[in-house]
Formats: structure tokens, C-alpha cells, sequence
């Protein structure tokens, strides 16, 4: 069966390259962009991304869809982001989005549309095992930019319609290639910001779109001794030192963040550390999570995978172990888990012990 494949077509060098090199291999090749909700944006106006993406499929010859996901981004994405920062969270929105609009609702009107396989310019890379009869998802061999962090809700149908050409390579030569090849997008600059906070100021979104007031609470050391007050949860990150506003007599940092309390806690740098956390939202990419597994967890994007042992509880969450301490674990973030390069699964950090 010939294969018909959909790049994910951003506007950017990454998934622009990645239709180019396909095309020289002799695929059929179309382009397919979401778009999504951005904030302060003109809904009568399509989106720079958007535009972009379809200057480059017109530069190389291809078919151009357009996903309208403005709707079940904002529902399944925007909001979950909003309400886990007004209650004391910090969300990943890409691990959402991943979830619902690029690796579901993206991927499936690929499909439609004729498609046997999507690519996208993640730095990622899928393998197929014959002895294990599974495909698998591995870190992209460029350790600055691997996405698979945030990547652990695949399961093995998805997987067996992806394909990641840049997993193998360096941004550097992502660049390169680019230059090579002339593409008008190969010096665009990479984009750093959420993609639907272009000004990347988050709590003026919140408290624009937060359904009840912002509410004052207290600044509390985790010894109970009240500090201060604090404007709304939203504006503080565990492990927070600076932009407190309070004066103690040793460094303090964000330890928790209450929001049953509305009470932002601090304490020392030691107080940061602990190894057990409760986690949710649980996915396994071969299916069915194992009741306990020994594997290495990343609790955030740039931390280094740590040992630890996983276990399902009777609650329909579960318990995470670390052989040794970490800092600043942080509810609403993620923790993925990996065997070497592999990326096994994740879930959603709910609570630390």
C-alpha cells in the first residue's frame, strides 16, 4: 500500500523541512494546520501560523487543510490550563494538546482525508519492535530539544500512523538542511512562548478569563507563621525564590500551593525536596498500565530522568517512588517514564508527600 502522508505544517523550519525531505523521497505529500484559539486574536483573521503554513505548502507544490480547533482547543486546553493555575496547579498545555487536538483530532482528519501516515517536526522518534510486536516511542537524539516528555498519552494505533524524520538529528542540522534547500522559513526563529500566548503573560489571561474573582490569601512558612498576602495562586511557581514580597530571615522559596487554603506556603531550599507523589490521569503506551513498575521518571521538561517505582492504588490513582529526593515537585506538571531511551508512560502529578 503506497503511503500517503500529512505533515503537521506549523509555519516553522521544523515541520517545513520535514515536508521537503518527504517530497524528495517520492511520498505523496500534503500539508494540514490547526487552527487554534490565540488570545487577543482577530477571529476574523487567520492566525500567522496558519498563513505561514500555507506560503510553505504553496513553495513546495502541496495541498493545504485547514483544521478549524478553535472551540475544542479552547475547551480541552485553554481552560483546563486556566482553571489548574487559579487553583494552585501548573499545567502542561502541550501534554493536553497532544492529547486531544494534535494526536486525535489532527491525526484522525489526516486520515480522512486520505492519509496513511502524519509526520510532524517533533523531535521524537517511533520504532517498531518484532520480537515485542509493539511500536515504541524513543527520545529524539538531540537532548536539548526531545519532545517525548510530553508525548506519553500515544498508545500503539496512534503510533503506527506516525512518523517523526527529524528524531534522529540535531536542530543544528534541521538548519542546516533547511538552508540547503532554500526554504524561505530555514532562519524563522524557533517559537518559545505558549502557542496561544504570543506576549507569554499568562496571569493577565487568567484573570480575564477566570469565572469568579481573583481572591487575597496568605503568604504562610511552613512552620504557620503568616508572612504576607498574596494576590492570587496563579502568580507563584513552586521553588519560586525571588518576587515574594516578604522579608524573612533566610532565603525562602514556594514549597506548595494550597487552594483549598488559598495559602501560598514557603520555606527553606530543603523543604523542596521528598520523594513520593499521587499522580493521575495515568497512560501506558503498550495499554494497560502495570499494577507496579520500575522504571526512571522525569518530573519536568529539563530535569534528568531519576530511578523510581510506580504503583496503581485501589483509589484509581497512583503512587510514585523516587530512590532518591527531588526538588520542587510540582502538582500539575507531569512525570513520564522512561527505560533508557524508551518512553514507556506518564501521568499528571496530582499531590506530594
Amino acid at each position: 500500500m503506497e503511503k500517503v502522508i500529512a505533515v503537521a505544517m506549523s509555519g516553522g523550519v521544523d515541520s517545513s523541512l520535514t515536508a521537503a525531505m518527504l517530497l524528495e523521497q517520492g511520498y505523496k505529500v500534503f500539508g494540514i494546520t490547526l487552527r487554534l484559539w490565540v488570545n487577543g486574536a482577530d477571529n476574523e483573521q487567520m492566525p500567522l501560523a496558519v498563513t505561514d503554513a500555507k506560503k510553505m505548502c504553496d513553495f513546495l507544490g502541496i495541498e493545504h487543510h485547514v483544521v478549524d480547533a478553535r472551540d475544542i482547543f479552547y475547551g480541552n486546553v485553554v481552560d483546563y490550563f486556566i482553571q489548574e493555575y487559579a487553583h494552585g496547579r501548573t499545567p502542561n498545555p502541550c501534554v493536553f494538546c497532544n492529547k486531544h487536538i494534535k494526536f486525535d483530532l489532527l491525526l484522525n482528519r489526516a486520515l480522512e482525508l486520505g492519509a496513511t501516515h502524519m509526520v510532524t517536526g517533533h523531535y521524537a522518534q517511533v520504532t517498531y519492535n518484532p520480537e515485542a510486536n509493539r511500536y515504541e516511542l524513543h527520545k529524539g537524539e538531540d537532548p536539548s530539544k526531545d519532545q517525548s516528555y510530553v508525548m506519553y498519552n500515544m498508545n500503539q494505533k496512534i503510533l503506527s500512523h506516525l512518523m517523526f524524520p527529524l528524531g534522529a538529528q540535531c536542530k543544528t542540522e534541521t538548519r542546516k538542511m533547511a538552508l540547503e534547500r532554500n526554504l524561505p522559513v530555514a532562519k524563522k526563529p524557533d517559537s518559545v512562548d505558549i502557542c496561544f500566548l504570543p506576549d507569554g503573560n499568562y496571569p493577565s489571561l487568567i484573570n480575564a478569563e477566570m469565572k469568579e474573582p481573583v481572591k487575597e490569601g496568605d503568604i504562610v512558612h511552613v512552620n504557620g507563621e503568616v508572612l504576607g498576602k498574596h494576590q492570587g495562586l496563579f502568580n507563584y511557581t513552586i521553588g519560586q525564590r525571588k518576587g515574594l514580597g516578604i522579608a524573612y530571615k533566610e532565603p525562602l522559596y514556594v514549597v506548595r500551593l494550597d487552594g483549598d487554603k488559598n495559602q501560598v506556603i514557603v520555606g527553606p531550599n530543603k523543604a523542596l525536596f521528598t520523594k513520593r507523589m499521587i499522580c493521575k490521569y495515568y497512560n501506558h503506551l503498550d495499554g494497560d498500565f502495570p499494577a507496579e513498575l520500575q522504571a526512571e521518571g522525569k518530573i519536568r521538561y529539563a530535569a534528568q530522568p531519576s530511578p523510581c517505582k510506580t504503583k496503581l492504588l485501589d483509589d484509581g490513582t497512583m503512587e510514585v517512588v523516587f530512590e532518591e529526593a527531588q526538588r520542587a515537585i510540582t502538582p500539575g506538571q507531569s512525570v513520564a517514564f522512561y527505560d533508557g531511551t524508551r518512553l514507556l508512560g506518564g501521568a499528571v502529578i496530582d499531590k506530594v508527600l
